[in-house]
């Protein structure tokens, strides 16, 4: 007999009378991920699309919004629904009555584990956005840590310049404000991320446009999961989203149509919101928003990079500010 590929058979329910006396492992608590960025910075397209393409991750959107998290969220009830359903006219199984009711912003972490067992997933995707948001987590999970992790980080951003420009068409300030935000939020993001150690990575949304599937395979890493080669759309639920975020993932047709079902008012509303944006709708890829492209003389530049510290953070988030401006400065004629 070959000792190296028989065995003695062992006798009958040995193993199983052996299994019998282990402990049962607890249920491991699922991993927390937080998006932290500004706005335009493409989070929601990123963790869309992490949701339809790595098994048991899941984005669930902004739940700052859907707590109603003081300081960190409108008075209206935009972000309370699933949006993905909501658009479809149907009822979410995940983000139903019962979890809007349980759902509270002194327990963000506990969300996160009702979230990730109604939904089937090991690591939930916040994409609230906010760096109070991501310390006020922070401080539940330092009090009761239990068995958590702890939470990752994804820093999305945009350039400075393509923020402040497209900040001033939404809003109306002047570059200079769009650009202190800017500098502000990725200062207190990379001191906040550094002084707790956590662990992150910094997606940018020029480079994730240039190549998903590249920044897909590290993000897969990141979170220790496998990358599916195709999408799987119906998995999306997660609260919030602009009416633009959803395109890629329902069509152009749908989105027309609920647009259509709108009241009057709201549908004005929200033809307002996208007039800028529908020349980007595409049933298929997104497209990059460039519109800050030659869109500035180099005065307005100027106003921009003038913010004191501006450049070294850019430099810091991976930017060349060199090329930004290259893109963004109008040349003569």
């Amino acid at each position: 007999m070959d000792a190296e590929t028989h065995e003695v058979p062992a006798p009958a329910g040995r193993f199983t009378a052996l299994r019998s006396k282990l402990p049962k492992a607890p249920d491991r608590s699922p991993a927390s991920v937080f998006i932290v960025g500004t706005p335009f910075s493409g989070s929601t397209l990123i963790g869309r699309d992490m949701t339809t393409r790595i098994p048991k991750a899941h984005y669930v959107g902004e739940l700052n919004n859907y707590t109603k998290f003081p300081g960190l969220s409108g008075d209206d009830d935009y972000g309370r629904v699933c949006g993905p359903c909501d658009l479809l006219g149907r009822r979410c199984p995940h983000f139903s009555d019962a979890f809007r009711e349980s759902a509270s912003y002194d327990d963000i972490l506990g969300m996160h584990a009702q979230l990730a067992r109604s939904l089937g997933a090991s690591v939930v995707i916040d994409g609230s956005k906010y760096v109070g948001w991501l310390r006020h987590a922070l401080a539940q999970w330092t009090a009761a840590p239990g068995d958590r992790t702890a939470p990752k980080v994804i820093i999305t951003a945009r350039n400075p310049i393509a923020f402040a420009f497209s900040h001033q068409h939404r809003t109306g300030q002047q570059l200079w404000q769009g650009a202190n935000i800017w500098r502000d939020i990725y200062v207190d993001t990379l001191r906040t991320v550094n002084t707790r150690g956590l662990p992150n990575m910094v997606v940018r949304y020029e480079d994730y446009m240039a190549d998903r599937e590249s920044a897909l395979e590290r993000l897969a890493a990141f979170l220790h999961l496998p990358l599916e080669a195709k999408p799987d759309n119906s998995r999306l639920h997660d609260a919030g989203g602009n009416w633009s975020s959803f395109v890629p993932y329902v069509g152009i047709d749908q989105m027309n149509k609920t647009f259509e079902r709108l009241s009057e008012s709201a549908r004005a509303d929200a033809e307002e919101f996208v007039k800028h944006a529908r020349a980007y709708w595409s049933d298929d890829k997104p497209k990059a928003d460039t519109r800050w492209h030659r869109s500035l003389d180099a005065g307005e530049a100027n106003t921009v990079l003038s913010t004191p510290g501006l450049a070294d953070v850019a430099s810091l988030v991976g930017y060349n500010v060199a090329e930004i401006v290259s893109k963004a400065v109008r040349t003569g004629r």
